[in-house]
């Protein structure tokens, strides 16, 4: 799937063109993957691949594609919308991910799926910019304190004031100290729906996109494989020294770096070498032998992150911070529709112990195909 869409992918292409495969489960996963519109491209670009797949299938992988664009469509307006009037009433503010994404390394924004909007804004404007969105009739005591749904909860606009997430665990922070200001200086501008605005520059886009990949979804999915490639080939020489940035973010950006090696996309393999940590702590190295077969929980960021910050108070502190929240609504938990209030350390607790679970369980399978059959799944069960 990471290659669809490129030329060298047609050589792949043609080595599966006469073998067996269920375009069902293709289908499915290309789903459960957010990858419907990559793989209606690959289709459309490879007819002798095209022609062996059913109609029913075609149809189905061109409305689910529609789908996503149609989506992608009204997020870029939305953003690009919130962003002028915000810049309207002097407010700065960067796009994150999805939108500036499209815009700058895809070749065209009906291919890259979104699900929200990230809006990255100064503390000092954070108050400001949510006046703004409540007085569009948006909310922000659903989800979370950056989370902004209109009643019909059909889209969220996610307001942060730092890359990190950090409004529940600030220790993390430490991954990457850096400011708005030094990102807005290094800022680049993008497209949206006509309307010029500005995002993170090529090198802190990279790093961002890996921080966010490991830190907040423990290499989970492949849409970051994607972006991380787009990234890479549209700026060959973005991380030009990177030898000078932060321990943690260098470790991260090799965890992402060797994951796309291990599926067949060593793209700078001179850098990776050069990030390569001169030691590992054991559970660094299962996470990403693991990774190479399977996608793991992912609860899972929280033992990279541990292994990723500097020296050991920060990483008492995440740790402590992790288990036992103390800011706002992380502390006594908020509802978001459900029928009662979940204290938040209690789910944060129930979560670890399910992704214990789930881990133990997929060890001892051992499975090594990351895209069962339905039968396959059913046996499983």
């Amino acid at each position: 799937m990471v290659g669809l869409g490129h030329a060298d992918a047609a050589a792949w292409l043609a080595t599966i063109q006469d073998a067996p495969v269920s375009w069902a489960d293709v289908l499915e996963e290309a789903r459960r993957l957010r990858l419907v519109s990559f793989l209606h491209l690959g289709l459309t670009t490879a007819p002798g691949l095209r022609a062996r797949v059913l109609p029913s299938i075609l149809e189905a992988v061109r409305r689910a594609a529609c789908a996503s664009t149609v989506r992608a469509t009204q997020l870029e307006r939305l953003c690009a919308a919130t962003v002028a009037d915000a810049s309207a009433a002097g407010i700065p503010v960067l796009v994150l991910k999805g939108p500036a994404l499209a815009s700058l390394v895809y070749p065209s924004l009906a291919i890259r799926p979104m699900d929200d909007v990230d809006l990255f804004v100064g503390a000092e404007h954070q108050g400001h910019l949510a006046e703004i969105l409540r007085g569009h009739g948006y909310r922000n005591d659903l989800r979370g304190e950056e989370d902004f749904l209109p009643a019909s909860r059909s889209v969220s606009i996610d307001v942060h004031t730092g890359l990190l997430n950090t409004t529940r665990i600030p220790a993390r922070g430490a991954l990457w100290p850096v400011t708005f200001d030094e990102l807005w200086a290094r800022s680049q501008v993008c497209v949206l729906a006509g309307i010029p605005v500005r995002t993170l520059g090529p090198r802190d886009t990279i790093f961002h996109l890996a921080i966010h990949t490991v830190h907040h979804h423990g290499l989970g999915g492949a849409m970051w494989m994607l972006d991380l490639l787009g990234c890479l080939r549209a700026w060959p020489r973005a991380l030009d020294g990177v030898k000078a940035e932060a321990p943690p973010v260098r470790r991260t950006l090799w965890y992402c770096l060797e994951v796309l090696t291990a599926h067949g996309q060593d793209v700078v393999p001179e850098l990776r070498s050069t990030l390569r940590p001169r030691w590992l702590l054991p559970v660094e190295g299962w996470v990403l032998a693991a990774r190479k077969r399977w996608d793991l929980p992912a609860e899972i960021r929280y033992a990279l992150t541990v292994a990723c910050l500097p020296g050991w108070r920060p990483k008492v502190a995440f740790l402590r911070q992790l288990l036992f929240p103390q800011a706002g609504v992380y502390t006594a938990g908020f509802g978001d529709g459900a029928e009662e209030d979940v204290p938040g350390w209690w789910e944060h607790w129930g979560a670890a112990v399910r992704a214990s679970k789930e881990t133990f369980r997929r060890s001892r399978i051992g499975r090594t195909d990351p895209v069962p059959s339905a039968q396959n799944r059913q046996q499983e069960s």
